[in-house]
């Protein structure tokens, strides 16, 4: 006899362009709750304020909403999970989600006794097509072309313009191309938007090097085995940037940096991808990284027994 699949809402920043990350560790959370017998719903957080339907599960991923919303979703669900990036706020039960390779779990166990953790190395989310990437070969071209870059749905920083700009001074034979909501900010580069994953996997996959933000990018960009240079645009990001340290090219606290510091560590992180042998060393340490992908099985028995 077939199981019931069990009903899970789950909601994700995606007002004001802040959303690109939420909405998509959401999706790749949603996938696999799908793959272990969940009907899985996606809404945007807005829409939790005047939610009323019970559920075996919700998830909530968000920057913005206050403590109250929790527990309202506690008082809805059977059981929560709650993305948590920062150790924002005192979460009611539930299960504590951070799937940055670098997050600290000991601080999470030491503000958080009484939690569920799915913390750091073992938790990674990715949506299908990245994970269909991530297993597929790839050949690195010898000479860098094609380079992506990607900031973010807010840009916060403003840099997506003055990157294309300097990369195209640096080498005019570069074509560049970018993810921005304006597709006409520099024209001569390629502008995208509103790209699904799907879209998203196979343009990456066809870019010699990543510039992006160290949030859910610097995953999927490692996923589709491009060398990456991965900017921290915010706090939020430090612990995506350590945890994959190993694999990529990084430029620390981009907000501390004028302009002129900020081009001369670009441009040296250029030069250093030009050495096929270095990029193809970065790329085989983040296949690495996400072969150590394996807690979730763990997570889902856990998640299976608080449901009994």
């Amino acid at each position: 006899m077939q199981k019931t699949p069990k009903k899970a809402f789950l909601f994700a920043d995606k007002k004001l362009g802040i959303g690109l990350g939420h909405m998509s560790r959401t999706k790749a959370l949603a996938n696999l709750l799908e793959q272990n017998h969940y009907q899985a719903k996606i809404l945007d957080c807005i829409f939790l304020e005047s939610f009323k339907e019970s559920c075996d599960l919700m998830s909530i991923d968000s920057y913005t909403l206050p403590i109250d919303s929790y527990y309202q979703a506690t008082s809805l669900a059977r059981v929560c999970i709650f993305f948590d990036d920062t150790l924002r706020l005192p979460y009611p039960k539930g299960i504590l989600l951070n799937a940055s390779l670098g997050a600290d779990l000991q601080s999470y166990k030491n503000k958080y006794p009484n939690h569920t953790l799915w913390i750091g190395k073992g938790y990674t989310l990715l949506q299908k097509p990245f994970l269909q990437l991530l297993n597929t070969p790839h050949k690195l071209h010898k000479t860098i072309k094609n380079i992506m870059v990607t900031l973010g749905g807010a840009d916060i920083l403003g840099l997506t313009k003055w990157l294309c700009e300097e990369l195209y001074t640096f080498n005019p034979n570069f074509q560049i191309h970018y993810i921005h909501k304006d597709k006409h900010l520099f024209k001569k580069a390629k502008g995208y938007s509103n790209l699904n994953a799907t879209q998203m996997a196979n343009l990456f996959s066809q870019m010699d090097l990543c510039i992006c933000a160290c949030g859910q990018t610097l995953s999927e960009s490692i996923a589709c085995k491009v060398p990456t240079l991965g900017l921290e645009v915010a706090i939020n990001q430090r612990a995506n940037l350590i945890g994959y340290a190993n694999c990529i090219e990084s430029i620390k606290e981009v907000w501390t940096l004028d302009k002129e510091a900020l081009k001369t560590q670009l441009l040296q992180s250029i030069i250093r991808f030009k050495d096929l042998s270095y990029r193809e060393l970065l790329v085989k340490r983040g296949f690495l990284l996400f072969c150590e992908n394996t807690q979730w099985k763990e997570g889902f028995k856990a998640l299976k027994t608080l449901l009994e």
